[in-house]
């Protein structure tokens, strides 16, 4: 399985090892080798919760074209109409969770903003609306309407990576981006032309469930 560490956070790896080196260095003395393996096998094992966290799991998918997917792994908080043309989806992921996100469907990258905000917990849906968060929208040609998926920074999350570029052509699956830590991502969907097919405490793998299909 693939791991993201090593590209997005190679300093947070330093660090790691870099601390783990000097406890060893200035409280540890030669003598007692018990307490150094039981440090070295305590740095494999934060290394390895680590390389975990960042993982991007290879998956594919191979349905009809009209088929929407999940564009990340949790849990689906709420679903709310919230005018005649568009449906928000909120979908919390927890720190077990994959935190990378894929485009649920084909399209073309219209926009990529960027807004500064709170870091709130994730899965408080009030107060974590205020949240730093990236808005990528996707322009869906079949339907002749947009998307928008947001990438909403969590408590602990407080870096989102975005791999999208205005006017990219993307297909469903494509590697969308990545929050880092707990996070949440909401969807708003123009529900007149996607019927959605998901509900509240859904469990989602990103990439893989079915969550709408176009009309």
């Amino acid at each position: 399985m693939k791991s993201l560490l090593f590209k997005e956070s190679p300093l947070l790896f330093f660090f790691v090892t870099l601390l783990f080196g000097i406890i060893d260095k200035l409280f540890i003395d030669s003598e007692r080798k018990k307490l150094s393996a039981l440090l070295f096998i305590s740095y494999i094992i934060v290394v390895c919760m680590l390389l975990y966290m960042y993982r991007s799991p290879h998956r594919k998918n191979s349905y009809n074209r009209n088929i929407m997917i999940a564009p990340s792994d949790g849990l689906v908080k709420s679903i709310n109409k919230i005018n005649d043309d568009y449906t928000h989806v909120a979908i919390y992921l927890n720190l077990l969770d994959t935190h990378v996100q894929w485009f649920p469907l084909n399209g073309i990258v219209k926009s990529i903003v960027h807004k500064e905000g709170t870091f709130k917990p994730a899965y408080l849906l009030e107060k974590s609306k205020y949240n730093e968060r990236v808005e990528t929208v996707l322009y869906i040609p079949e339907i002749d309407e947009d998307i928008k998926i947001v990438q909403i920074a969590g408590q602990l999350a407080r870096r989102i990576v975005n791999y999208s570029k205005i006017d990219n052509q993307v297909k469903r699956g494509d590697l969308l981006g990545m929050i880092k830590f707990s996070s949440r991502v909401d969807l708003f969907i123009p529900h007149n032309k996607i019927k959605l097919v998901l509900r509240v405490d859904d469990r989602l793998l990103g990439n893989k469930t079915i969550i709408g299909r176009v009309l």
